[in-house]
């Protein structure tokens, strides 16, 4: 249970640095984001009992997460793997930078998994620090 509400903690506060720099530093934010739902999908497989361990941890960890919530979270599991793909080219090509229209579309998706995954989360594990919103 520690290791869930560390992770859930440090996407909270990933989420928070990001709504500080958002506007400023958007390539900075959009990473901060990505990090944060990173953390929310981690607690979903955790909860499940499982954990990444191949090489390519964060698809993996999305598309588990998408398969352990359920159909109606495929659409923003999609976003999110168009996200992590967008932040490997910015990490691994810093020429491609990221803009306001890309951090405010992962700000969305990261509101709506988080509300979502937040039902998700206190049906199944009332002790969990579980945050109001993004």
């Amino acid at each position: 249970m520690g290791a869930m509400n560390d992770l859930l903690d440090a996407a909270r506060r990933n989420f928070e640095a990001a709504k500080v720099v958002q506007g400023k530093i958007d390539e900075a934010a959009f990473k901060l984001y990505y990090d944060g739902l990173l953390q929310i999908g981690r607690v979903v497989l955790l909860g499940a009992g499982f954990r990444p361990a191949d090489g390519e941890q964060h698809k993996t960890t999305f598309e588990a997460a998408g398969a352990i919530l359920g159909p109606e979270f495929s659409d923003l599991i999609r976003k999110i793997q168009k996200f992590r793909i967008k932040r490997n080219v910015c990490v691994y090509d810093p020429g491609d930078l990221i803009g306001k229209a890309e951090t405010d579309a992962i700000q969305r998706t990261a509101r709506s998994f988080w509300a979502k995954v937040r039902r998700y989360l206190a049906d199944r594990d009332p002790q969990l620090r579980l945050f109001e919103r993004i």
